[in-house]
């Protein structure tokens, strides 16, 4: 098998629709590509992400099960994903007023990067990191 190039996309299947798309529009401040047709009558709504996709599902139905809420080392499977940002002070004060709850504050790793761990409406962690002088 040959993987071709392309970009990656993730797809989140929220609880509520409404709340994800401002979380990721609004206080992530992703920009918003619109939606698509997807299998069985149902949408995705489409992120920019840097060269990814960020997409959201909208079902029609409340989803039959949750993945656990917790700390992102916490349990198995796809637990965060990772979103390079040019001002990490806004982003996570954006967040913090929308009502995010964060599993890590702002943190100084090493000298040129700066990092925070916020969760979307449904628990999904999401770092968000700050890079400076090539870090």
């Amino acid at each position: 098998m040959t993987v071709r190039a392309g970009r990656l996309q993730v797809g989140i299947v929220p609880s509520d629709l409404g709340a994800s798309l401002a979380f990721y529009r609004d206080a992530l401040g992703l920009p918003y590509e619109g939606t698509r047709p997807a299998l069985e009558g149902r949408s995705l709504h489409l992120f920019a992400v840097g060269d990814a996709v960020l997409k959201l599902l909208e079902t029609g139905d409340t989803p039959r099960a949750r993945a656990p809420r917790g700390a992102f080392a916490d349990a198995t499977g796809v637990r965060w994903i990772t979103v390079d940002v040019d001002d990490l002070d806004a982003v996570v004060a954006r967040c913090e007023a929308a009502g995010a709850r964060t599993q890590l504050p702002l943190t100084a790793l090493r000298p040129g990067l700066r990092l925070a761990i916020v969760e979307d409406p449904d628990g999904n962690a999401i770092e968000l990191v700050e890079r400076s002088d090539g870090a």
